[in-house]
């Protein structure tokens, strides 16, 4: 059960990270300059410093930090939302001679409202605040839907129609 609790709280978090995206708006900067945003390897034409790219951060990472749960999505646009506790936050995900975070929070938080991609290796992601905190994230495992469920009883027959 407690399992089941677990993934149902990881799908409800990824759920909330990607309708906050979804509602900001498009900021496609990275097609229009010609951007790298695409590898962690420098492709030919671009000064893309060595270290963590934006695609290396994309998609949805997990975590807790003091306890805490921690959600962090970030888009293929640059997009980035953290949710943290009962703070939402979010804003952009910025190339440059290290991946940087610039968000802002509605509550007006500021634990996470900067900070920088330390690593990023497909499986753990760690992120330094401005603040101090330090969140190390890892991807959801993604196992499809419980099989131990409880079967439905069948429903009762219906007495004909005259």
């Amino acid at each position: 059960m407690q399992k089941l609790v677990r993934k149902g709280a990881a799908v409800a978090a990824v759920l909330v990270s990607a309708v906050a995206l979804t509602a900001c708006g498009s900021n496609d900067e990275s097609a229009a300059t010609g951007g790298s945003g695409g590898s962690a390897a420098p492709s030919a034409g671009t000064s893309k410093a060595a270290g963590v790219a934006l695609a290396d951060a994309e998609g949805t990472w997990l975590g807790t930090t003091d306890g805490k749960p921690v959600t962090l999505t970030v888009n293929k646009g640059g997009q980035a939302v953290v949710i943290s506790e009962a703070h939402v936050c979010q804003g952009t995900a910025k190339e440059g001679d290290a991946l940087t975070l610039a968000l802002t929070c509605k509550d007006g938080d500021t634990d996470r409202a900067s900070g920088t991609i330390r690593s990023a290796d497909g499986e753990r992601l760690v992120v330094a605040w401005d603040s101090g905190k330090t969140d190390t994230l890892s991807k959801p495992a993604v196992s499809g839907l419980p099989t131990n469920l409880p079967s439905i009883p069948p429903l009762p027959s219906l007495p004909p129609q005259p």
